[in-house]
């Protein structure tokens, strides 16, 4: 996962790379209370400027189905970041090298068992000048920190939607509940045929949701053609059990395609409506014959 951070100073760009990247994006560690884990992560240069940044940990949660990213501590809530202690502080970085940063995590050994979440961000430090706009990029490794316990699961499949008349992009919307007190991965399949069986699009990917929280993914197909009809399938697998998705029919159609459907259907009433108007003129000027005596 992607975090940025931009800091303008000035009226002018400055202009950062964006090619700080970090290696890996996320860590699911189980950690004894009072126990220490260690490990190490890799920040990254993949551009052509060097540059300093800085290394440091963020609570982190998510707010609403959509999983808005939320870097506050939650009031009355044990700080997970305050664990984290990282082997460097502040660091340069030359193009096309690679630094790694080594951390330990010191779980309390207070701590209840249950998830814990924070962020260890690396983050860009260009020099401000009084006439330019400097921005800073950041990249996060989430750490789902599991401390070891006994503790609930659970999790359900709430909904899953494919509207039938959609225009492009055709999307697909599955809506997942964590009711447990620990995170959990779901496996999410979905495959998209045309009409005659021939696969379209298919998508395999991995979401993590977070306990005692609904999490909304939507799947769009980017490419899917301005008209067609499609047939959407797929499953959901978390917690060891594994959900099918009932295939749901779709037709797609673009606005343009729309727009031209309904000036061919109206060019074709007003066609039909001027012959039946021009049948029933004629019918009233025939001249009528006059009946024999």
């Amino acid at each position: 996962m992607l975090f940025l951070s931009f800091f303008l100073v000035g009226g002018i760009a400055y202009a950062a790379p964006q090619d700080i990247t970090l290696s890996p994006t996320s860590n699911t560690p189980v950690i004894n209370p009072g126990a220490v884990y260690n490990g190490s992560f890799s920040v990254i240069d993949q551009g052509n400027t060097g540059y300093n940044y800085q290394i440091y940990s963020s609570p982190y949660h998510v707010s609403g189905e959509d999983y808005t990213p939320d870097f506050t501590l939650v009031p009355h809530a044990a700080n997970p970041a305050s664990w984290l202690k990282f082997s460097i502080s502040s660091a340069s970085i030359i193009p096309g090298q690679s630094t790694q940063v080594n951390y330990s995590i010191t779980v309390p050994k207070t701590t209840l068992p249950g998830a814990y979440f924070a962020v260890a961000f690396a983050q860009t430090q260009y020099p401000k000048t009084p006439t330019a706009i400097t921005l800073n990029e950041r990249v996060g490794e989430i750490f789902y920190i599991q401390v070891a316990g006994p503790v609930t699961q659970g999790g359900k499949l709430l909904t899953w939607q494919t509207s039938m008349f959609q225009e492009p992009p055709l999307t697909s919307t599955i809506r997942l509940e964590d009711s447990g007190a620990l995170n959990f991965p779901a496996t999410i399949s979905l495959k998209i045929d045309d009409v005659f069986g021939q696969t379209k699009y298919s998508l395999n990917t991995i979401k993590e949701v977070l306990p005692q929280t609904i999490r909304q993914i939507k799947i769009p197909w980017d490419k899917a053609p301005s008209l067609g009809i499609f047939k959407v399938n797929g499953s959901v697998n978390f917690l060891n059990h594994t959900h099918n998705l009932s295939t749901k029919w779709v037709l797609v159609m673009s606005r343009t395609v729309r727009v031209y459907l309904l000036a061919i259907i109206t060019v074709i009433v007003l066609i039909i409506v001027a012959r039946l108007f021009y049948r029933l003129i004629r019918r009233l000027k025939k001249p009528r014959t006059k009946r024999s005596k």
